[in-house]
């Protein structure tokens, strides 16, 4: 690989770029994760793998019914605003704000009323019995407060208030951490209704505390004149009700079959090894929505500078995500027990075979950002409905004919199928071209991924960490010399150093 110094405007300014955002928004989520590890802890001591399990169950269907019933307003109003926020027309600014929230009130209500409606039938659905009927009710505030700061966040970014978004997002975590630790010890199980519940009403607080202050909070539920101004919003927003009854309908599904066959433990076990390999490496892609889907969507129209900001994604998520899966793959063993408990380390394997979708993730999820970008609900619908088929047949029928294991094989290969029909879909329809100049290294980075797979389920003691260590290693060089060429990062970094070393002479 021969070294190769690129101008500034070629690739410096996009890499610098996204690798900043990445970094701003990387940290917080780290700072973010570590209060989750400790919440996740304190929960697994507390609650044990049936109680996380029986958790889970009751945040995926909250979170099933906000995201069918809330007119995709977070997304879609996004857009509407960043546009009128490039314009500087405050009043307007204003007024589509108010917009935003009347809308974001009227679809929480609307979920809230059907999730009500709806419990009896969760609880049979789910438990086999109308047993939990009354739990699932007591749940469905969560509905209307998930919209409603739903419709705050697409306002925070519409205006780009990047650093008060980073602020929300460590004042939730410990929130989050600091209802669920008292309630789930003096309560254990009988304290998750109400550790659900007290979290989301102190984070909605949160963010109405913050997004108000830039633009003050008003609804206007009786004006049928300003409703009509957000018809924009609903239309792009039908797409998202569609997606999110798709991919949360198979989330939980699949809880709701592996629950059937294998009880509230199994539960557990499958939804601790999924936030292993899938949400903890998110941090990652943390950016994505804040920063790169605004830069994005007004790249559109020009189809050379639209691949070339998917491209330079894909290269910094590629360079950035895989040093970090061999050391969780690596690590899984101790990884495990610090952040759950000893129970939960037969969850090891299947979360081993499924940190390779996120390595896939970091090729298809840039793309897919193109029907965002382009107002095209009908392909993002298209899209997300066989995404959600092909998971929600594949697991459950590795989980019933193979066990636990098996289902992160599932993951994996869903995320490879997702990448190649994300890809062929979308070189098609907005003229997508995949830059092939780093292909060798993407290709290096998978087999040294693929590599430390085999030798950590394999491979037991020194021979696992010494290898595992070298893999780790040879990973992390690579990513650093390229992004040494093709940033001035790594040399700012340098320079703070020396800068702080020469001060402290």
């Amino acid at each position: 690989m021969k070294k190769r110094k690129t101008a500034p405007s070629e690739t410096n300014s996009g890499l610098n770029h996204i690798l900043k955002y990445t970094g701003i928004f990387g940290l917080v989520q780290v700072l973010k994760m570590l209060m989750d590890i400790i919440r996740n802890k304190l929960s697994a001591k507390f609650l044990g793998p049936g109680g996380m399990g029986l958790l889970n169950i009751y945040s995926n269907a909250t979170r099933l019914m906000s995201d069918s019933t809330n007119f995709g307003v977070a997304v879609s109003g996004v857009k509407h605003i960043s546009e009128i926020q490039e314009e500087g027309n405050q009043e307007q600014l204003v007024e589509y704000a108010c917009i935003v929230r009347s809308l974001s009130l009227l679809a929480g209500l609307f979920g809230m009323v059907l999730y009500l409606i709806l419990s009896p039938s969760f609880s049979l659905w789910t438990f086999g019995s109308y047993e939990n009927t009354w739990n699932y009710m007591l749940l469905t505030p969560i509905v209307c407060l998930l919209s409603m700061t739903g419709g705050e966040m697409a306002i925070l970014k519409g205006t780009k208030q990047l650093m008060r978004i980073t602020k929300i997002s460590i004042y939730v975590a410990l929130a989050m951490l600091a209802v669920f630790a008292p309630v789930l010890y003096f309560l254990e199980r009988g304290g998750i209704i109400w550790a659900l519940l007290l979290s989301h009403l102190v984070i909605t607080f949160i963010y109405f505390f913050h997004s108000t202050k830039k633009i003050p909070y008003r609804v206007n539920l009786r004006s049928k004149a300003l409703l009509k101004k957000g018809l924009p919003i609903l239309r792009l927003g039908t797409g998202f009700i569609i997606a999110g009854l798709f991919s949360q309908g198979a989330e939980y599904l699949i809880r709701a079959i592996i629950l059937q066959h294998g009880g509230e433990h199994d539960v557990g076990l499958y939804n601790s090894g999924y936030v292993i390999a899938v949400s903890y490496a998110s941090i990652i892609f943390s950016a994505m929505d804040a920063d790169y889907y605004p830069r994005l969507s007004g790249a559109c129209k020009d189809t050379v500078r639209q691949n070339s900001i998917i491209n330079k994604q894909i290269e910094a998520l590629v360079l950035l995500i895989s040093p970090f899966l061999i050391f969780f793959i690596i690590g899984m063993p101790v990884i495990i027990p610090i952040l759950y408990t000893d129970e939960f380390t037969s969850c090891i394997p299947m979360s081993t075979f499924a940190m390779l979708y996120m390595f896939f993730r970091a090729f298809f999820i840039p793309v897919s950002y193109l029907a965002l970008a382009h107002g095209d609900t009908k392909m993002f619908m298209m899209t997300e409905l066989i995404c959600a088929v092909m998971i929600s047949l594949s697991i459950p029928f590795c989980y019933l004919h193979w066990g636990l294991t098996s289902t992160g094989m599932a993951i994996s290969g869903c995320g490879l199928i997702e990448f190649s029909m994300i890809y062929l879909l979308y070189r098609q329809r907005y003229h997508f071209r995949f830059n092939t100049r780093h292909v060798t290294l993407y290709l290096i980075q998978f087999l040294l991924l693929a590599l430390s797979i085999f030798i950590a389920l394999t491979q037991t003691h020194w021979l696992r960490w010494c290898t595992g260590a070298l893999l780790c290693a040879a990973s992390l060089s690579m990513s650093l010399y390229v992004l040494s060429n093709e940033s001035d990062v790594i040399e700012r970094i340098r320079s703070k150093f020396s800068k702080k070393s020469h001060k402290e002479r």
